[in-house]
């Protein structure tokens, strides 16, 4: 095999194989054949070569120099920072060209500001950059700011993705750098709970990035309607829109997004108290396409909302109105009427919710694999009911549902199975 391997032209060897191989493949490859007469001819085939790289695990020290001597690039890079705010060791040396084709990266850890500038630097065809800042032992030193974004804006005007998490020190200022720099930005994650974000820089973004279509802005409590607006107006393909913890936001936004962004797919508005029927009744009416509600919080909200997205957005797979405790069983039973392939459901304190909602939806939603239904008003009806139905549930959560009958129903469940061992114990005749 490795002699008929050896024979491939280096292009489509480099091509139509390598790429498909991720770094920890490559090395078995090539320590498999460490002793191996085609050693050599291996290594001429990998050098240059370009790989996928591996999203999800972190590089290790060693790994950067490996790849560094056989001259491998990396599409997809993930680094993990030191608690001492010190580069690995191989990142600082001769081969830092590794990352010329380098177009995402991921940087987590107690990330300061010279090591993204650095990494930033170093990577010229960047398509998306992820920061998660975690504060190590010594958070006192300076972390990610404005410099880092200043940075972002001058190296990587072909960015369409932009993740920050708990950069607490950037503000406006950065973020305007990037709006006018990064007009390609389809995607922007502020998840920051800081209140240096206010309108100037959302409504920059807007007017220079009309393309975006995906907006997260968790935590950013200065954000007001006069964004939402701004957005609204030039940024009609957004698609994704998340606003936990803006809690200046209003119907007036909502009813804007929707006025104008009918391809919205996503809406999540974490607990937005002042949010009402008025808002979620023109998303259902023009954002026909929505697939995930999240209403956690919103108090406002009643039946007349729910039972509107049943109606209009039959393609819901998740829907969250916990402590909506408004919402009694007319909304959830026209939901398993309308909207069968829903998979996701929390109803976390819906206090009104009866076994009447729980039966309905486990004989029409029958792909759901996560309910969540802790503190509503069902019985033992509604556990025999899933057990029988939703063969495919994953999570399954019941604390504090006081009318079951056993201490041993009201927890956590993991699958099915474990639900109908529980109660095959409490009723050895069930048929289920």
């Amino acid at each position: 095999m490795m002699k008929s391997m050896m024979k491939l032209p280096d292009d489509m060897f480099k091509q139509e194989l390598l790429p498909y191989l991720t770094v920890h493949d490559i090395v078995n490859l090539d320590n498999a054949c460490m002793n191996f007469k085609y050693r050599h001819l291996l290594l001429d085939k990998i050098s240059g070569a370009i790989l996928l790289g591996d999203k999800d695990k972190c590089m290790k020290d060693s790994l950067f120099k490996w790849l560094g001597i056989r001259r491998i690039y990396l599409i997809n890079m993930k680094l993990l920072f030191n608690d001492d705010y010190t580069f690995p060791s191989s990142i600082k040396n001769d081969y830092v060209d590794q990352f010329r084709y380098t177009q995402h990266v991921v940087m987590r850890g107690p990330i300061r500001d010279y090591m993204a500038i650095f990494m930033i630097s170093k990577c010229l065809c960047l398509l998306s950059i992820y920061i998660l800042n975690i504060d190590g032992e010594n958070p006192s030193n300076p972390q990610v700011t404005d410099h880092t974004l200043q940075s972002i804006a001058e190296h990587c005007t072909g960015l369409q993705s932009l993740s920050l998490i708990d950069c607490e020190e950037i503000s406006d200022y950065g973020l305007i750098a990037i709006s006018e720099q990064c007009c390609k930005l389809l995607k922007l994650s502020l998840r920051l709970f800081s209140d240096h974000i206010t309108d100037a820089s959302i409504k920059s973004i807007s007017t220079h990035c009309t393309g975006l279509q995906e907006l997260d802005l968790v935590g950013c409590s200065k954000i007001t309607d006069a964004s939402m607006i701004s957005i609204s107006t030039y940024c009609n393909g957004l698609q994704l829109l998340s606003l936990e913890g803006c809690h200046q936001i209003t119907d007036a936004s909502m009813i804007s997004i929707s006025t104008h962004c009918t391809g919205l797919q996503l809406l999540h508005l974490y607990g937005h108290y002042e949010i009402a029927d008025a808002s979620i009744i023109s998303i259902s009416t023009h954002c026909t396409g929505l697939q995930s509600l999240d209403l956690q919080g919103c108090r406002e909200i009643t039946d007349a909302s729910i039972i509107s997205i049943s109606t209009h957005c039959t393609g819901l797979q998740s829907l969250s109105i916990w402590r909506c405790n408004q919402i009694t069983d007319a909304s959830i039973i026209s939901i398993s009427t309308h909207c069968t392939g829903l998979q996701s459901l929390n109803l976390m304190l819906c206090s009104l919710i009866t076994d009447a909602s729980i039966i309905s939806i486990s004989e029409n939603c029958t792909r759901l694999n996560d309910l969540n239904i802790p503190y509503t008003n069902i019985t033992d009806a509604s556990l025999i009911a899933i057990a029988k139905n939703c063969t495919g549930l994953q999570s399954f959560t019941t604390s504090d549902c006081d009318s079951l009958s056993s201490d041993e129903l009201r927890h956590e469940f993991n699958s099915v199975s474990e639900l109908r061992a529980v109660l095959l114990s409490i009723y050895p005749s069930l048929p289920i």
